[in-house]
């Protein structure tokens, strides 16, 4: 019997920092580092609506709540990354290019799949007020909606910003203030998202991923890493059981699927 992992149906996306590794006559720039980054926030995302996916049609009575708030940690997620792109990081990327519209694609890509997001999130909502009940098909069939347009936005974001290299001006220095401005986002989503959001993003990165080349990643104070996994961990039982990984950051059984043969 097999465990059944996060790794699909929806595929993760390949870091530029590793594509590169793979080629050695490849040299990775600070725009590489600056996708890879964007690549690694992207891929606990798809892992998560993996595990949603893959979860729904076998929780049971007493796991419905549990895996409803799950849900709805994800779609709040998803909300608060894409609301700090469309209000910090893209006004900053094009204003450092000097191109209008530079982000405009990426932004037009949310319209896409935001109905279904805000569906499957008031759905969740729906169920933990006792105003609906739970259906785990009908979670898939709602993320079959979506699913493939918000993860095919969360590739394309990737080789958007290592195409900013073509815009950057003589000093070469877009790539280094566009991390800045992504750590910067990075901790303003991070407030918003509060303990339990931030718990559920450590529940879904695999730090193994790429043959431990993340290990470090992300670049968070000590204190929030350290109080995640050993002590929020503990506290959140409820959230944390159905993501990806264990509290070691390496890829688990999903909680509630049936090991496969």
């Amino acid at each position: 019997m097999a465990p059944v992992y996060a790794d699909h149906p929806f595929p993760l996306i390949q870091t530029p920092i590793y594509v590169a590794k793979q080629d050695p006559n490849a040299k990775a720039d600070s725009f590489d580092r600056a996708a890879s980054e964007m690549a690694n926030a992207h891929n606990l995302m798809i892992r998560g609506l993996n595990s949603i996916y893959l979860q729904a049609l076998h929780i049971t009575a007493p796991d419905v709540k549990p895996f409803c708030r799950y849900i709805a940690a994800f779609t709040n997620l998803i909300h608060v990354h894409h609301h700090g792109e469309e209000t910090q990081f893209f006004p900053e990327v094009e204003k450092l290019s000097g191109v209008e519209g530079i982000m405009e694609t990426n932004v037009h890509q949310h319209g896409v799949f935001k109905k279904g997001l805000h569906e499957l999130d008031d759905y969740a909502i729906a169920v933990l007020a006792d105003k609906q009940e739970f259906d785990g098909k009908k979670v898939v069939e709602m993320i079959d909606v979506f699913g493939a347009s918000l993860v095919e936005h969360l590739r394309d974001e990737i080789p958007t910003l290592q195409r900013l290299r073509e815009v950057d001006g003589e000093e070469k220095k877009m790539a280094d203030v566009i991390e800045k401005i992504m750590g910067e986002e990075g901790e303003s989503s991070m407030k918003a998202l509060g303990m339990p959001g931030l718990l559920w993003c450590f529940a879904n990165l695999d730090i193994h991923y790429e043959n431990d080349i993340w290990l470090d990643w992300p670049a968070a104070p000590g204190p929030v890493k350290f109080l995640s996994r050993n002590v929020f961990w503990w506290v959140y039982t409820d959230l944390r059981k159905f993501g990806s990984v264990d509290r070691n950051g390496k890829l688990k059984g999903l909680y509630a699927v049936p090991e496969s043969e």
